[in-house]
């Protein structure tokens, strides 16, 4: 996944634009490029490379801010780069290289706001993880596809393809959505849920009216029976604070 290809938006955080890689990376942030550039998953990467996927794992998810030589040795050589260019000290100069990319001129001539700091990354976890939602933080990122993590998020944030029309047309099919277990919802809020008879996840926003009925609501206004009334079936996973677009690459 190229960032440059992709839109952030941040419901509570106005002004983002679009995700442009910064001039000095962290060592996990060069290894994200690199890994996304070989077009390989991260678990073969570790697998090829010699590197134990427990330690690649926690340093994609900024667990390890600064690996040890014996990881980023094998890194390195496995990526035909040196290990300074792992940990960010040199560039790497490459087709889509961070500095080739900040110096295009069409970054000096925009008219939008400077995007907001990313740091890390977030799994992008399937409706079925979803809804064992107690099991959310504990998924592995080596085996997850990781999306870059939006400013001022926990831990336990992570990330949601959009399925179906029901939150549509705010919310479209494939477009990523960001939700963080840490936030508590208020009325007009979008969240995802658990309905715990079925234990299915759902998508839908949060409705508080007065006398403290509380419903989930489909968005989409031609949706048949748009309401659903929490009465003890449904556990709250998480509210939406972000969402991101991924761009088509053209062939």
């Amino acid at each position: 996944m190229h960032l440059s290809q992709g839109q952030m938006h941040l419901p509570y955080a106005r002004g983002a634009g679009i995700i442009a890689l910064m001039q000095k990376e962290k060592p996990r942030d060069v290894i994200r490029r690199l890994i996304n550039e070989s077009g390989k998953r991260a678990i073969d990467v570790a697998r090829e490379a010699g590197v134990p996927q427990s330690t690649l794992s926690r340093i994609l998810t900024g667990k390890i801010e600064e690996p040890s030589d014996r990881p980023v040795a094998k890194l390195a050589e496995y990526f035909g780069v040196s290990g300074d260019q792992i940990r960010g000290r040199e560039p790497i100069e490459t087709e889509g290289s961070a500095d080739k990319i900040a110096q295009h001129p069409a970054l000096h001539e925009s008219n939008v706001a400077p995007p907001p700091k990313l740091e890390g990354y977030v799994p992008v976890i399937s409706w079925v993880q979803a809804g064992s939602w107690t099991e959310v933080c504990n998924v592995d990122a080596v085996s997850e596809e990781m999306v870059p993590r939006p400013p001022a998020c926990s831990d336990r944030t992570f990330a949601l393809r959009v399925k179906g029309q029901s939150m549509a047309p705010k919310y479209e099919p494939d477009l990523i959505i960001y939700v963080d277990p840490e936030v508590l919802p208020f009325d007009g809020d979008d969240v995802v849920a658990v309905l715990t008879d079925s234990n299915e996840a759902t998508f839908k926003q949060f409705v508080e009216e007065p006398g403290d009925d509380k419903m989930l609501k489909a968005r989409n206004p031609s949706w048949p029976d748009p309401y659903i009334p929490i009465n003890g079936n449904c556990e709250i996973v998480g509210v939406v604070i972000a969402t991101m677009w991924m761009r088509k690459p053209r062939a």
